[in-house]
């Protein structure tokens, strides 16, 4: 068998317990997380007993389980006495916004009488009534007066030739063309009737104008007849201190909708907490658990009976059954890091043997080894005992080393002197780094201080 055939065979064994290694390490990985994932299920279902043992809190003598109970209630019972304080607030709130809304009328009501009986505000608000009016009927002129002068301009628009000769200045003083094309654009004149178009578009676009400066002007008689009506207005309301009355009311209707806001979150938060599902709530049942783990199951099964409910019956037997599955993988998890520790010494014992026939099979072209392949596994199969060193099977193997028959006849003399032979024999040995006395080449070892 050749060399390096033998050195593929223990690459090969190296490289089968380096898969097992990685499997094994593989498993130990995902025990582990399986344990974890087991006790964080076990917190979960500690959690929820606490929480439906808070939610019907029955009567025990235990002082700590007793002292988280407590603490739900007086919580339970500082947010009925916040929802019930909000509701006189509310209440409260709901009076002033009513007592401010009837001064508000009774001072409307007197400036609407105030401006009456003033004959300046009278005649600017009649004014004022007459500005919109007119104000109006000139915007629906304007909008409608405008959109038929634009569409009847894009018409003009339109027509290239007409629009050829208004950029030519046609008819205009600062005209000018000779010869043929002042011939060419009279013909092309007649052909659009461009005189009369002209003229009718000269005529909208006044139009437009004139229309636009109409609404323009209702539009300021407007705006002026209004100031003067709003500060008429002003001065009547401060004198009355409207405005005031105004801000009143507005910030009390913000107080009001702010503590209807804090009524309503109270209100849900109470709800929350009663169904066990806010934070203060779970606060309260997750410190209540951690009490419950440490807890013997005999008597949290006496805890889970105080209550009406069968699910934390449920949720107890499933904490034993994960208490059972997670001492089932912990025992398991040993074996495995005895396993992976003989795994690795066994790929280390490979590792060595890999080397140490490296190094003692040099020059590897002068020797082949008596050896079947059978035998070679058997042999390298011995390094899975950990009692077996790898350099007492490199010392066996190397106990199958001929010398390569190729070498022998090619390599020396034919002259067929026995004493040639040995003597060559034994060189070939010297520069090896053995010695040998026998045509089998065994004999010396080669080890280095690393092993």
């Amino acid at each position: 068998m050749q060399p390096k055939k033998i050195e593929r065979n223990i690459e090969d064994k190296l490289s089968g317990v380096n898969v097992s290694l990685t499997k094994a390490k593989k498993e130990l990985q995902d025990s582990r997380q399986k344990i974890v994932d087991m006790k964080n299920e076990q917190v979960e279902k500690y959690q929820k007993i606490a929480t439906i043992y808070l939610l019907e809190s029955p009567k025990n003598d235990d002082f700590q389980i007793q002292k988280f109970i407590r603490q739900l209630q007086e919580l339970c019972r500082n947010l009925e006495d916040k929802s019930g304080q909000l509701d006189h607030v509310i209440e409260d709130y709901n009076q002033k916004m009513a007592e401010v809304l009837l001064r508000l009328d009774e001072l409307t009501t007197k400036k609407i009488m105030q401006l009456e009986s003033d004959a300046d505000y009278v005649l600017i608000f009649n004014h004022y009534n007459e500005a919109k009016l007119a104000l109006t009927s000139e915007t629906k002129n304007y909008n409608a007066s405008k959109q038929e002068f634009i569409t009847k301009l894009a018409q003009y628009h339109k027509n290239r030739y007409y629009n050829y000769l208004v950029n030519r200045r046609f008819g205009e003083s600062n005209y000018k063309a000779f010869g043929i094309f002042r011939k060419l654009d009279a013909w092309v004149a007649r052909f659009v009737n461009f005189s009369e178009n002209y003229k009718n578009q000269i005529i909208l676009e006044a139009l437009i104008k004139e229309s636009k400066l109409r609404f323009e002007n209702k539009k300021n008689v407007y705006e002026q007849i209004s100031k003067q009506k709003e500060q008429k207005e002003y001065e009547v309301e401060k004198s009355l201190k409207l405005p005031e009355t105004k801000t009143e009311l507005a910030q009390t209707e913000q107080y009001l909708a702010d503590y209807k806001k804090q009524k309503l979150e109270t209100e849900n938060t109470l709800e929350e907490v009663r169904k066990g599902e806010s934070f203060q709530f779970r606060t309260i049942s997750n410190q209540l658990a951690k009490l419950f783990q440490e807890q013997t199951f005999n008597k949290l099964a006496d805890l889970t009976l105080q209550t009406q409910s069968k699910e934390d019956d449920a949720l107890l037997e499933r904490i034993l059954e994960l208490n059972q599955q997670i001492k089932d993988t912990e025992t398991h998890l040993i074996t495995l890091l005895k396993t992976i520790r003989e795994l690795e010494n066994t790929y280390h014992r490979f590792e060595q043997a890999l080397y140490i026939f490296k190094e003692n099979n040099i020059p590897s072209s002068l020797y082949e080894f008596n050896i079947s392949s059978s035998k070679l596994d058997d042999l390298l199969n011995t390094l899975f005992n950990s009692r077996v060193f790898p350099e007492s099977i490199i010392q066996t193997l190397l106990a199958y080393r001929v010398v390569r028959q190729e070498t022998h006849s090619s390599g020396w003399s034919v002259s067929g002197s026995s004493s040639s032979r040995s003597s060559s024999r034994s060189s070939s040995s010297r520069s090896s780094g053995f010695r040998s006395s026998s045509s089998s080449g065994g004999g010396g070892f080669k080890t280095t201080n690393s092993f």
